[in-house]
């Protein structure tokens, strides 16, 4: 920890630490408080994929990508007790050369929340097709785990229901 010289933050509450697109030039670990992990598409509003708090480490994927790896969301501060250690990106590489343990770390922590994504991505697409097949109980099964979710799948779960509701044939009063 000391031959990477990590730098306090002590953020206040929605302040933006990392912003999609820009240049990443350092890991952020969170000590405590939380954080949103937002996606902003052309045409669209931002989006929260993910709420993190402490022991969270942000930044990694494009910290290690190739060339001159860019940020894929933003993270913003929602808690005002929010403290954050800042590694800096040639203290990270240059230390992960000697040090397999930090490496394979950094590892599980990158594959973790790419599994993460793939599961919410499958719950997506497991609601769009219980929505398209009209199937209410896997629907309402999809949709109860979507709205333990981040905001953006509570609204995705809303939609999803919206969805069957509109498809479903009008039913006769008898």
């Amino acid at each position: 920890m000391n031959q990477l010289e990590p730098e306090l933050l002590h953020p206040r509450l929605n302040d933006v630490l990392i912003e999609q697109g820009d240049v990443a030039d350092s890991l952020l670990l969170v000590q405590q408080g939380s954080l949103a992990i937002e996606i902003q598409q052309e045409g669209n509003a931002s989006r929260t994929i993910a709420e993190l708090g402490k022991g969270a480490v942000l930044g990694e994927m494009a910290l290690f990508g190739i060339g001159e790896a860019r940020h894929s969301a933003s993270v913003r501060v929602l808690d005002a007790t929010t403290e954050i250690l800042r590694f800096s990106r040639q203290a990270l590489q240059s230390s992960i050369l000697f040090d397999a343990e930090l490496a394979a770390e950094m590892l599980l922590i990158s594959s973790e929340r790419c599994r993460n994504s793939n599961q919410m991505i499958n719950q997506l697409l497991d609601g769009i097709d219980a929505a398209a097949r009209g199937d209410t109980s896997a629907l309402t099964r999809i949709s109860g785990m979507l709205r333990r979710g981040p905001d953006s799948m509570q609204q995705a779960a809303g939609q999803l229901e919206h969805l069957l509701k509109d498809a479903a044939p009008p039913r006769l009063e008898t």
